[in-house]
């Protein structure tokens, strides 16, 4: 009898410290699974910032007949880039005008100023200073504002129109993309024969913004 009440309490106790046992093991993998469940949820962040630029350039920046004057029975010399022809007169003739690319990384608006009139540029009677502007790659400018209607046309884009001293839009969308970056700025001169003698230049402002 005395040995049956033993084993009970040996029993009972060994019952008691495995309930105990449970319980510390049970604490310990709810901890534990704390702690992997915070791992778990860690997060990585990078960063970076891409700064727009608005930038063209004038990969052609000049250009120059040379010397030269109206022929003999002319009233007029015409000097046509886009053509490369000169009629009326003996100049170089000069094939192709200032061409300018979007360089920067953002479309643009792009506006042209002339830094002189026809008459401060040549003088004499009825002198003409022209430009026209085109897309020297396809799809370079487009919603184009050119100027006003000229010989017709609607947009005025790609034909001759008179130049201005006053800051004129000449393209809403000037891409940046590199096979449609590019315009071509011709210029038609009509030099009468009682212009202005001597070296004869102007300057050409184009200003670009961020469209």
């Amino acid at each position: 009898m005395d040995n049956d009440k033993l084993l009970l309490s040996i029993a009972a106790i060994a019952v008691a410290v495995s309930v105990m046992a449970a319980g510390v093991t049970y604490f310990s993998i709810a901890n534990l699974t704390t702690k992997i469940s915070g791992l778990a949820s860690s997060t990585g962040e990078a960063n970076l910032t891409v700064v727009s630029s608005a930038n063209i350039n004038f990969t052609t920046a000049s250009i120059n007949w040379g010397t030269g004057e109206v022929s003999t029975g002319s009233d007029y010399a015409i000097l046509n880039t886009a053509a490369g022809t000169v009629t009326g007169g003996n100049w170089t003739a000069v094939n192709g005008g200032f061409i300018v690319e979007n360089i920067g990384n953002v479309n643009v608006t792009l506006d042209l100023q002339a830094g002189k009139t026809a008459a401060q540029f040549l003088g004499g009677t009825s002198p003409g200073y022209m430009w026209n502007v085109s897309s020297s790659e396809s799809g370079s400018c487009v919603n184009m504002t050119y100027l006003e209607p000229y010989v017709g046309n609607v947009s005025g884009f790609g034909v001759f129109a008179d130049t201005s001293t006053s800051v004129t839009r000449i393209c809403d969308f000037f891409d940046f993309i590199d096979s449609r970056d590019t315009i071509e700025i011709d210029l038609n001169l009509s030099v009468p024969v009682n212009s202005l003698k001597g070296a004869l230049s102007d300057v050409i402002t184009a200003t670009a913004t961020a469209a």
